[in-house]
């Protein structure tokens, strides 16, 4: 046989060579990408009065809690989310101003003006 058929062999398995070893790929598939550990999706908050005005019902996202803050005291209310806006309405039906709560910056809420 000839020269030039043995060349061509020769380059047509170097190419079929190297077209597999491309569709292949050079190692294995990357694992899938798992999402790290999330925290908790509510929080229990402490709701501290820190003026003489700042009590009354603590409202949460709009909606009552059961918890009543005291002049100078505090109030704890459970299941609060990131984010969530909270608010007294005192005996008389006055809305104080909204603090918003994060958890970056702890678990604690202070009203000191109304």
């Amino acid at each position: 046989m000839s020269k030039k058929f043995f060349k061509k062999i020769f380059v047509s398995l170097v190419l079929i060579a190297v077209l597999g070893v491309i569709s292949a790929g050079c190692g294995t598939t990357a694992p899938p990408i798992t999402p790290g550990p999330t925290g908790p999706t509510t929080y229990t908050v402490t709701v501290i009065s820190a003026d003489p005005w700042c009590y009354g019902t603590v409202y949460v996202s709009g909606t009552p809690t059961s918890a009543y803050l005291l002049t100078w005291g505090s109030a704890t209310v459970y299941n609060v989310p990131a984010g969530a806006p909270i608010y007294l309405v005192d005996t008389s039906g006055w809305i104080s101003h909204t603090e918003y709560f994060n958890p970056l910056f702890g678990n604690q809420i202070v009203f000191n003006y109304w």
